[in-house]
């Protein structure tokens, strides 16, 4: 049935209005700062920093650059976009855009229309004004900057198709691109200027290693310290490991590494992977010098599904307690074999995250396979309880996920929908893994859950559709038909909420089979397809239909969703005492099933019917009711902001035109504070002020 979106978005149609984008966006948006901390070591690379400094815009009528940064992994080529970005944001006044495009790395590739969508809201778009398709959002991407200098920072890039809808087009912004691939596509298209980042020679080498070792302790070691760094072989992750693992053990000479780093290399322990052999001697020596617990710790983050994580998802990984894990963390991040993101979560990079996965091989077949299902139960059961707190009362999948390890704080919708927008894309990355392992009911669950997506901007709604592809994949490969079903209806629910009616209308058409007690939802989902397309007499008989049915066989709130819908279609219609009939059925159902916001919400849809009957006086009361439910609820803003200006039309009605004002100037903070337009109720709220400044109400 269309359970929570469907529903949601039915309900809530008429408090939301679309909007025109400027190209100034929105008035009070803060500046985008996306860069991340810059490390307080950087050295070297004069030729790259001032090749970067040449392309810089000259003025607000300067030309637009693109320029690649290449080289192969661990050469810097992050550090060193970072730490000149911070020099010269102060240039682009308008904001620094920053991504990490995942091209090489555990996880999957990010796509260009998600990014484009964290780009744009960042800039001031409101979230359902992004569009889905990736050219109409790479059109308004361009189009907002078009009046502004912005620099923009796309890191780690896979392909050149991935980042051409990335790049501005206007004079007086600049897109820096790095790669381990030449993007040779963009060079010829884009006339994007190429800045090859190669190793570091032995001065750079030197320069790195007196950074973070300081110089009397290397000038006191010349010989040892050039040998470190001729066993670093010019990648500066190697160098800055090895420098830290001494910098942290003020008694070891650097003689005593690398005498050490040359018996780990001879005797080859090296675990093998992606780097040289010496580099990976770097690697090795730093890795046997951990205590057994840090040591697994490390070698586990390879099973992790993407290369970021937060300290309890690693507790759950490696079995250990909260405080346990995050002291191996602290101690993995000061050794530089993670880097700290924010509080209690780091990532790593990709070349030690290959690096772990190969040493992976020294646990046991039982040892890998437990690591990863902890760690994927553990993100299916947090998923689920968030999803509970998010939609509570609405159906959901009747699979039970097992307890692994302690769920973070998710004391309401605030907080639920808060982790599941930080964790979502590795939410993606553990359902796509956990079907490659045949850990299906992992699957099944981030597939169920995956319908918050649809509060995030619209290019995630279509991975809402593939998470939900996933989960019917395997909830048919363990023969879970009911499963199977939700997810169906789920699914048709998503290419509703995209808009594409046809595959809506089939998917649910096809849940309409001779003796399923649960036919109401085809019916439910049909009828929501027709009235989002404002075919109100068309989507009324689904719901007749729908009815009888969710009576006999449907829980008590599917009821009161139709009774609902039923009650929006006959306003629509202009038919409001057989409007009022439906929402009393509503309200009565609504309580019996304990839906507190579908509740406090048919007060509202009340009011809207009284007042279009003339009867301002008790539609204020029915508004009132609505307001005060909404204020016991959490979450519950982007329905009270339209009740109060509902609410300022009785007082308008009424002649209280002061009241009405002060009702309007609320639902105008609401709207702004949602990051909704806002500008028609401020403009409605201005002119009722005036008028009540000019006619004092008696």
């Amino acid at each position: 049935m269309i359970s929570e979106s469907e529903a949601g978005r039915v309900e809530r149609a008429d408090c939301v209005e679309k909007a025109v984008v400027s190209a100034g966006g929105q008035s009070g948006t803060p500046v985008p700062r996306q860069l991340p901390a810059p490390v307080q070591d950087f050295t070297g690379r004069e030729q790259q920093l001032a090749a970067l400094d040449s392309l810089l815009p000259g003025g607000t009528t300067g030309h637009r650059a693109v320029a690649i940064l290449d080289g192969t992994g661990g050469v810097g080529k992050t550090t060193l976009v970072t730490h000149w970005a911070h020099q010269v944001q102060d240039q682009f006044p308008d904001g620094t855009l920053f991504v990490n495009l995942r091209g090489y790395g555990p996880s999957a590739p990010l796509d260009s229309a998600v990014v484009l969508a964290g780009f744009l809201t960042g800039l001031g778009v409101t979230r359902d004004q992004v569009p889905v398709e990736l050219d109409a959002a790479a059109g308004l991407f361009r189009s907002l900057l078009a009046s502004r200098r912005v620099l923009v920072v796309l890191d780690n890039a896979a392909t050149a198709e991935q980042v051409r809808p990335l790049l501005p087009a206007t004079a007086g912004c600049m897109a820096v691109v790095t790669s381990r691939d030449s993007l040779v596509d963009l060079v010829v298209s884009e006339a994007a200027h190429r800045i090859g980042l190669d190793l570091f020679g032995s001065a750079e080498s030197q320069a790195l290693l007196q950074a973070v070792l300081g110089p009397a302790r290397v000038d006191q070691e010349p010989d040892a310290a050039n040998e470190l760094v001729r066993l670093c072989a010019g990648l500066p992750l190697a160098v800055r490991v090895a420098a830290t693992r001494v910098a942290s053990r003020p008694r070891w000479w650097i003689a005593d590494l690398v005498d050490e780093i040359k018996e780990d290399q001879l005797a080859g322990h090296g675990a093998g992977g992606m780097v040289g052999d010496a580099v990976q001697a770097v690697f090795e020596w730093s890795y046997t010098r951990l205590t057994p617990e840090q040591a697994q710790v490390f070698r586990f983050l390879g099973w992790h599904p993407g290369a970021e994580f937060s300290v309890p998802a690693v507790a759950a990984l490696c079995g250990l307690k909260h405080r346990e894990a995050f002291r191996c963390l602290e101690a993995l991040a000061e050794l530089h074999l993670i880097e700290p993101v924010a509080r209690h979560r780091y990532r790593i990079h990709d070349l030690l995250y290959a690096d772990a996965r190969a040493r992976s091989r020294l646990d046991t077949p039982a040892e890998q396979h437990a690591a990863r299902e902890r760690v994927l139960t553990w993100y299916a059961y947090v998923a689920q309880l968030a999803d509970q707190v998010i939609y509570q009362g609405f159906p959901s999948l009747d699979v039970k996920i097992d307890w692994v390890a302690p769920a973070p704080a998710l004391d309401d919708r605030a907080q639920a929908l808060g982790w599941l927008t930080a964790e979502q894309p590795t939410l993606y990355a553990a359902a796509r893994t956990a079907l490659e392992w045949e850990l299906y009911t992992p699957v099944l669950v981030l597939a169920a859950t995956s319908r918050f997506l649809t509060y995030q901007p619209r290019p995630l709604w279509t991975v809402r559709l593939e998470l939900e592809a996933l989960g019917i994949t395997a909830a048919r490969a363990l023969g879970d038909h009911a499963a199977e079903f939700l997810l169906r209806e789920f699914h048709s629910e998503t290419l509703s909420t995209l808009e594409r009616w046809e595959e809506a209308e089939a998917g649910f058409a096809s849940l309409d089979t001779p003796g399923n007690p649960k036919r109401y939802a085809a019916f439910i989902g049909l009828g929501g397809v027709q009235l989002k397309q404002g075919r109100l007499q068309r989507a009324r008989d689904y719901y007749q239909q729908a009815l009888p049915l969710a009576r006999s066989h449907g829980p008590v709130r599917t009821q009161a969703v139709i009774e609902g819908n039923l009650a929006t279609i006959a306003i629509g219609l202009g038919e409001y005492e057989q409007a009022l009939a439906h929402v009393d059925r509503e309200r009565a159902l609504r309580h019996e099933a304990g839906d507190q916001v579908g509740y406090a919400h048919s007060f509202y849809r009340a009011a809207t019917a009284r007042l279009a009957q003339g009867q301002h006086t008790l539609a204020l009361e029915l508004a009132e009711s609505a307001l005060a439910g909404y204020r016991e609820l959490p979450g519950t803003d982007l329905l009270a902001a339209p009740a109060l200006e509902l609410a300022a039309s009785c007082l308008e009605r009424a002649g209280d035109l002061a009241r009405a004002a002060g009702y309007l100037e609320r639902a105008a903070t609401l709207y702004t504070d949602l990051d909704l337009p806002a500008e028609a109720t401020r403009e409605r709220w201005r002119d009722v002020t005036a008028r009540a400044t000019a006619s004092p109400t008696p």
